[in-house]
This record gives structure tokens, sequence and C-alpha cells, in this order.
């Protein structure tokens, strides 16, 4: 359990109403997840392995299911490692960015020329000195 509460085990850390889960599969374990109430939308990210669900998903990559809140059946193909994840349908249309999400044009627009700017000043002052490209998620 990394976040929220699935089948009677809670998370320590507070937050948002989601479930986020880390699952380890043995060669041809079959694993059953069943969304809670309310949660229409689910992704999986495999770590290693490879996971038939229907479709198969392979190591590396990250898979997002159709909205909706029925279960979601998987079996291993090989030691498998992945974490699942749901949650509530975002409310607001998103719109998403090198650097991070906003809920309109304009506060993308203004949040990553902050981060530009932010990044300008580190480098000038010396703190930022190798700025590594962003990694889209």
């Amino acid at each position: 359990m990394i976040l929220g509460s699935y089948e009677g085990v809670t998370s320590p850390i507070a937050a948002p109403p989601m479930t986020y889960l880390q699952v380890d599969l043995k060669p041809g374990e079959h694993w059953h997840y069943q969304p809670p109430r309310g949660h229409d939308v689910a992704w999986v990210a495999l770590a290693e392995g490879a996971l038939r669900t229907p479709e198969r998903v392979e190591a590396g990559v990250v898979a997002v299911f159709e909205p909706g809140e029925g279960a979601i059946d998987f079996v291993a193909e090989g030691p498998t490692r992945f974490v699942i994840g749901s949650s509530a349908a975002h409310p607001h249309d998103l719109h998403l960015g090198n650097y991070s999400v906003h809920t309109s044009a304009e506060a993308l627009r203004e949040g990553e020329a902050e981060i530009v700017r932010i990044g300008r000043k580190l480098k000038a002052d010396g703190t930022l000195r190798h700025a590594r490209p962003a990694v889209a998620l």
C-alpha cells in the first residue's frame, strides 16, 4: 500500500482520495483489482516483467485504462512488479505543460514562465549549474 485504502489496509500517508498500490506477482499468477466506489480512472506502470490485462503491458510502460469502475484482471508473464492507481476523474479540464499541469491555458503559461524565471535566477547565482531536460510523465 502506497496511498489510500484497499481491502482493509490504509496507508499511513495522508493523501487525496486515490488508491496507489505496489504489486509483485509470480509467473502465471492472476490478480484482480476492484477500484473503490467512485474511482473511474485507473492506470498501471510496470517496473519489471509483463502483464496481460487483457492486452500485454511490458516493463517501462504506463497504461491508462478506459474510464469506468469495473474490475481489472491481471496475469503475470514471469516475475512482475508494478504499481496500479485509481481515483475519481479530475473535475477540471487539465492543460499539460513541459513542467506542470494547470486548470487553464493562462495559468499554464504563467506557471511555466515562472519556472523558466527561477531556473535563470538559479543559474545566474551559481546554484544550478547543470540543468537536465524535463522528463514527461
